[in-house]
């Protein structure tokens, strides 16, 4: 059958009204709200606040002064690349040991530098505040480990770490305050350490740290340098939904900084990141300081103890005893009351 045989049927067409360019009067046109959002929206500010530990009981420290310069400079490399990305991005970065905590950067009362022609000003103040003040703080560490003469297989714990992370929250909450009819701030935090493990009574200080970070929406980081698994530290970035990265290699940190570290959170979900284990949810008992999945749990203190004990050790919390040890209890002293009721009976007799 050819196609000439059809032939298309001759349908009405609809009359449509002339639409005038004039406007009516009275009547307002409203924009599209996307477009809308787009011109009157808000802009984004990123802060990124670096605690860095320079506690001259760290492994690598101790075993070479050297790598932690390395670490500082491969530090600033990563500020000065942040406030590349963006004009409106700020760094703020604070320095802890397990005797004090202090503010590195920014520094209002500092003098300008006249900085080299390939340099730009800001970048030549980071890293001559930076460098400056974390060398002669570490060289005030050293000095005050050979007054007070520690063992050398000593390792003292970064006492100061929670609040560091507290005061790099309420600098971020002030931030946020103060610019939030202005701008859109996202706040996060890197911490590299190569501290030991804390205590047991430090554990819920910087659990409470990192709830508040999570509360707030502020992403924690870390980089452990030279730490087999750090409980509390892997906790923190699990929580708060940041990166964990613990590395021995010194001379491709500055790399590793750059890929993992540099990108905000929001852009880390269209980059195939590297896969992280899973972290280990499992309660530290207060009494052993081991990993338990069952305990008992203060509720007024919340630590948790691996076996029944009727005083809480942190607190002095008295604790109602379990019902069949009550049981247990009530059935040995009836049984020691009749003992003595029978003895008493016979020495009348």
């Amino acid at each position: 059958m050819s196609s000439s045989q059809f032939k298309l049927p001759n349908l009405p067409l609809k009359k449509r009204k002339h639409q005038s360019s004039v406007e009516p009067e009275g009547v307002e046109l409203q924009p599209c709200q996307q477009c809308l959002g787009k011109k009157t929206g808000l802009s984004e500010k990123d802060v990124l606040v670096i605690i860095i530990d320079h506690d001259a009981n760290q492994n690598y420290v101790r075993r070479d002064v050297e790598l932690f310069g390395k670490v500082v400079c491969f530090l600033i490399v990563l500020g000065n690349a942040h406030l590349l990305q963006r004009n409106d991005n700020d760094l703020v970065i604070l320095a802890c040991s397990s005797h004090a905590v202090n503010l590195i950067y920014p520094e209002e009362s500092f003098d300008k530098l006249n900085c080299c022609d390939s340099q730009m000003e800001q970048f030549a103040i980071v890293e001559s505040l930076t460098k400056l003040r974390l060398c002669n703080l570490l060289t005030q560490d050293m000095h005050r480990m050979a007054r007070e003469a520690r063992q050398a297989n000593k390792q003292m714990v970064t006492a100061l770490l929670p609040g560091t992370v507290g005061m790099a929250l309420s600098y971020l909450s002030r931030c946020k305050r103060e610019a939030s009819k202005v701008m859109q701030l996202n706040g996060r935090i890197l911490i590299v350490s190569g501290s030991m493990e804390p205590s047991i009574q430090l554990a819920n200080k910087h659990m409470n740290v990192f709830q508040a970070a999570a509360k707030t929406g502020v992403v924690i980081d870390v980089c452990a340098l030279e730490l087999d698994s750090s409980y509390m530290l892997r906790h923190a970035a699990d929580i708060t939904g940041g990166f964990y990265f613990g590395t021995s290699d010194f001379e491709a940190l500055g790399m590793n900084l750059l890929c993992l570290f540099l990108m905000s959170p929001k852009a880390r979900h269209h980059i195939n990141y590297p896969k992280q284990p899973q972290a280990d949810l499992r309660a530290v008992c207060f009494c052993h300081n081991k990993l338990i999945e069952i305990g008992f749990a203060c509720s007024s203190c919340m630590a948790i103890f691996c076996k029944y004990i009727p005083i809480c050790g942190n607190c002095d919390t008295i604790f109602k005893p379990p019902e069949k040890l009550q049981l247990y209890i009530d059935r040995k002293a009836a049984h020691r009351r009749n003992k003595q009721f029978s003895k008493s009976m016979q020495l009348e007799l």
